[in-house]
């Protein structure tokens, strides 16, 4: 990869106005995609280093050689890229109508399909699975199964109650900050969330936690540049991962099992701790985001814009994202 970062951003500031105005759709539709970083790697793949294990050095008396004691070679992993988007397409008839409106029907049409972007991108960074050759793999795949068991923290075997009439909410709620605590020394190896750390949750979630928060005296949030306030913990950030493109479907849900083998079937909810940055989770591309200007088909009557990204998502440190599983918020 090279050390040269995106975000959306600096997307949204590109003198094309139509990658301009996409970019500033997902901003205003996801805010995780909004905190991400895309390193621009200019290939279909890239290869990460998982940090390997540190050798036990040695000790020595006056007169007496070092060891030499070889670390743990770096495992490498390759990630590969897969580009979302979609074809936009208008009748001639939209396109020359002179009639006054409310909106431009193609401007309406790449919102919405935008929007749509979001969604499914956000959706595939939690649920992507090995098996959708088409996407990515997400997180809830990869803690489970490429990450250290200390990356899954367990918050009770049964699901550890934190709904608002749950029995012994009082105590429930201290044992959750708990393992907040816990979440966050999984991805810092402190206590202390720090620039670039992000809680991706559901609303249920962010709901409970304003609660425990408020009464627990914990009223840290934060401001970004559109005006969204974000719920803290120790300087790490509470985001929403919001719902599918049908509106409804939350993307992190509340009927995950409690012992967080399946994202169906029961009654918790999970939230995922993501240290943002090149060098530990991120997102890359081959090439930058592509919008193509409205242009007529060989029919001569349908109108199409493309809008086409190709993106990856890469984890290069075996300590970058964390899952607390096995509550239940709702």
């Amino acid at each position: 990869m090279t050390d040269t970062p995106l975000t959306l951003t600096d997307y949204a500031a590109e003198p094309n106005f139509l990658v301009a105005g996409v970019a500033k759709t997902l901003q205003e539709e996801s805010p995780f995609m909004d905190k991400l970083t895309f390193v621009d790697a200019g290939s279909i793949s890239v290869k990460t280093m998982h940090e390997g294990k540190m050798a036990d050095v040695s000790w020595r008396r006056i007169g007496n050689p070092h060891g030499s004691v070889v670390n743990t070679k770096p495992e490498e992993k390759t990630e590969n890229v897969f580009s979302i988007g979609n074809s936009i397409v208008l009748d001639k008839m939209y396109m020359k109508d002179q009639s006054k409106r409310l909106y431009d029907p193609m401007t309406y049409q790449t919102r919405l399909t935008t929007k749509s972007i979001a969604r499914n991108f956000c959706d595939k960074v939690i649920n992507g699975l090995p098996s959708d050759v088409d996407n990515p793999v997400g997180l809830w795949y990869r803690v489970k199964n490429d990450l250290a068991a200390s990356q899954n923290i367990l918050a009770k075997s049964s699901g550890l109650d934190i709904s608002p009439d749950a029995t012994g909410l009082a105590a429930n709620s201290q044992a959750f900050i708990d393992k907040l605590d816990e979440l966050l020394y999984a991805v810092t190896g402190n206590f202390n969330g720090g620039q670039g750390l992000y809680f991706l949750c559901n609303s249920t979630a962010i709901m409970r936690v304003n609660s425990i928060f408020r009464q627990s005296g914990l009223t840290d949030s934060t401001q970004d540049t559109l005006g969204r306030i974000f719920k803290e913990y120790k300087g790490a950030q509470f985001i929403d991962m919001g719902t599918k493109y049908d509106d409804t479907t939350p993307i992190i849900s509340d009927v995950e099992l409690a012992d967080g083998t399946a994202v169906t079937g029961g009654a918790s909810t999970s939230i995922y701790a993501v240290k943002i940055g090149a060098e530990y989770f991120t997102a890359w591309q081959e090439y930058a985001l592509d919008v193509s200007d409205p242009e007529v088909e060989s029919d001569k009557v349908t109108w199409k814009s493309v809008i086409d990204w190709t993106v990856g998502l890469a984890i290069s440190h075996p300590k970058a994202v964390a899952r607390l599983y096995g509550f239940i918020a709702k």
